[in-house]
């Protein structure tokens, strides 16, 4: 006895599993025969392809401290923010 083939459509984490060459056999028999997932895949791969060539941002050194420097906390204040105390 022969299994029904699967006809859901895949979902986004499966089409990011196809990009990357892990998504399972049964589902990729679906993405064979489903022009609709195929074009939708087609179109992440292109977007993963494109991703990849961009330049690698990395900021310089001292960044981090500079800005977490300006970062200011405010201090609480008003009557939720005090102790509980069951007096």
């Amino acid at each position: 006895m022969t299994s029904a083939p699967d006809t859901r459509h895949l979902i986004p984490d499966e089409v990011e599993q196809w990009a990357q060459g892990l998504l399972s056999a049964t589902r990729d028999a679906h993405l064979a025969l489903c022009a609709e997932c195929r074009t939708i895949a087609e179109r992440e791969r292109r977007l993963l392809r494109e991703l990849a060539q961009l330049t690698r941002f990395a900021p310089e050194f001292g960044f981090v401290e500079r800005v977490m420097a300006k970062v200011r906390i405010p201090t609480p204040s008003g009557p939720h923010f005090r102790p509980h105390t069951d007096a």
